[in-house]
């Protein structure tokens, strides 16, 4: 039986993978983008600023990741912020973790900032479970971690640090 989709939202598949900075390809710092989130206490809200390198412009988002009965697929929402409004709730409490984001391929790289330092990952996102089933995966992701919950963005902000085992 199919699960009912939340109003507003979209299904949204994607799997993680842990990856060797060693061996994988130059990334294109000029593309870059220098992402900060604050997972809000209390829920399953995201705030999100999103800041390109190259030209300083910023988004800003708030989401909402709904709790999946699987890991690769699950119910989102995004609404979109004006700086004012982000400014405001910002100073809600929560758990910050920030990355740069870089794009490779039909990937994410995302390069850990602060406490997560040295933490890499990479993810890829389709529409549904069958194409991000069907992505051909690149020899510098070298473990998937789709399943893992500790590699999940609110969980990494939790962890405040990245243990060895987590590189």
């Amino acid at each position: 039986m199919p699960v009912k989709l939340p109003k507003y939202a979209h299904w949204v598949a994607e799997r993680r993978f842990l990856v060797d900075p060693a061996n994988m390809p130059a990334l294109d710092a000029a593309g870059a983008r220098r992402i900060e989130d604050l997972y809000i206490d209390g829920g399953r809200l995201r705030l999100r600023r999103i800041t390109h390198l190259a030209t300083g412009e910023q988004e800003f988002k708030l989401a909402k990741k709904y709790a999946p009965d699987d890991p690769l697929i699950g119910p989102m929402t995004n609404l979109y912020l004006s700086a004012e409004e982000y400014a405001v709730l910002a100073k809600l409490p929560g758990e910050r973790i920030s990355k740069r984001r870089h794009k490779v391929g039909a990937f994410v790289v995302d390069v850990f900032e602060g406490p997560h330092e040295g933490l890499v990952t990479a993810e890829c996102e389709a529409s549904n479970r069958m194409a991000a089933m069907a992505v051909d995966i690149p020899d510098w992701c070298v473990r998937e971690v789709t399943n893992e919950v500790i590699y999940t963005g609110g969980e990494l902000a939790q962890a405040k640090s990245a243990p060895a085992f987590m590189r």
